[in-house]
């Protein structure tokens, strides 16, 4: 088992850190092949990600007046991650290990995304806007001590999640190009075998 948090800087600030902790939690299971130092380490994560875009439409007018002049686009979605990292133990002696990996990341959307402008939800059809399978490429640094596993992953997406361009209530809104999903995950796992 596995047990951690996600977020897109990562920090030593405990307020922070907390703050990560609750509100973009992982969990999940995870295997590990070892022969002689060379590591094979498939994961299987359940997520939530979310992503806030300060959004224009196409075009000058909203048809809403100056009643949202800076408005703000949230998508929320449930995910789960398939790692599977290759790698090297580079540490390896009783008690305390440590390895490097590399390798892709397949993302799988579990569920309905939640949109919400300004903080209100918003009633959309999803068809279309999220992606339902994306990948990203992990880079990873890992210590093991006795059974406790820690792991510290940045993950780049190659692919984007949500389509740049979307349309609500009539109107085309433009998200911009940054919609690939870039992330740091730090995990707690224990090794039962």
């Amino acid at each position: 088992p596995k047990i951690g948090y996600q977020t897109t800087k990562l920090s030593i600030d405990e307020n922070v850190i907390k703050s990560d902790f609750k509100g973009n939690m992982a969990f999940g299971v995870f295997a590990r092949l070892t022969i002689k130092n060379f590591v094979v380490q498939p994961e299987l994560l359940y997520y939530k990600s979310g992503k806030m875009f300060e959004v224009s439409a196409l075009g000058d007018d909203w048809g809403m007046g100056n009643l949202i002049p800076n408005p703000t686009f949230t998508i929320n979605q449930s995910n789960l991650a398939l790692p599977i990292m290759l790698g090297y133990q580079f540490i390896d002696i009783p008690l305390i290990k440590m390895r490097a990996n590399v390798g892709p990341v397949f993302y799988f959307a579990v569920g309905k995304a939640e949109y919400a402008m300004n903080g209100e939800d918003l009633p959309i059809s999803t068809e279309g806007v999220t992606e339902n399978m994306t990948m990203g490429a992990a880079l990873n640094l890992g210590v093991d001590i006795w059974k406790l596993t820690l792991d510290v992953n940045y993950s780049l997406g190659l692919t984007d999640v949500i389509d740049d361009e979307i349309e609500f209530a009539g109107y085309e809104v433009d998200l911009g190009d940054d919609t690939k999903q870039n992330i740091f995950t730090v995990t707690l796992g224990f090794k039962i075998l």
